[in-house]
């Protein structure tokens, strides 16, 4: 049997003595030892992981831009492509087919069209008064005589020259 103290108990055991030596804390030495090992893998495995994980973002940032890239590309090629039709067709004095420009596309255009219009005139009428006013009132001459509307077409611009 156990050693007896003098109140009768059975003396304490191996490990509950040393265990009791650690100020009363119940937590084995094996897992303090098993946390502590965890700690410096998690500790050890960062810089990999950031590596690695840099290496991924950098790839998918590549991979996105050469998408971007392929994407411009066609778009530029469509653009052009139209472009290059629209000229031969005024070129070859044809029309393009139905469907190719819409009256709300034609609509657009002649706003922007006549917002540079508006925008080029202001800029020749300020510069008429100053040097080169006489450059100026030749661009702004030439200019009226090209707006002005033939005969035939006067009711149909809606606009003022």
């Amino acid at each position: 049997m156990a050693d007896e103290t003098s109140t009768g108990a059975p003396a304490p055991e191996a490990d509950e003595a040393a265990d009791a030596g650690n100020g009363g804390s119940t937590i084995n030495s094996q897992v303090t030892d098993s946390i502590a090992a965890l700690n410096t893998l998690t500790a050890g495995l960062g810089p990999s992981t950031s590596a690695a994980m840099l290496g991924l973002m950098g790839a998918d940032s590549i991979a996105l831009a050469m998408l971007n890239a392929v994407a411009r590309q066609q778009a530029d090629s469509t653009i052009a492509s139209a472009a290059l039709a629209s000229v031969c067709a005024r070129l070859a004095g044809t029309r393009l087919p139905e469907g190719a420009a819409t009256a709300a596309n034609a609509d657009q255009f002649v706003a922007g069209a006549e917002a540079q219009a508006q925008a080029a005139i202001m800029l020749l009428k300020s510069q008429a008064d100053g040097e080169g006013g006489d450059a100026a009132q030749a661009a702004l001459g030439r200019i009226a005589a090209a707006a002005a509307p033939s005969a035939g077409k006067a009711g149909k611009s809606g606009g003022a020259a």
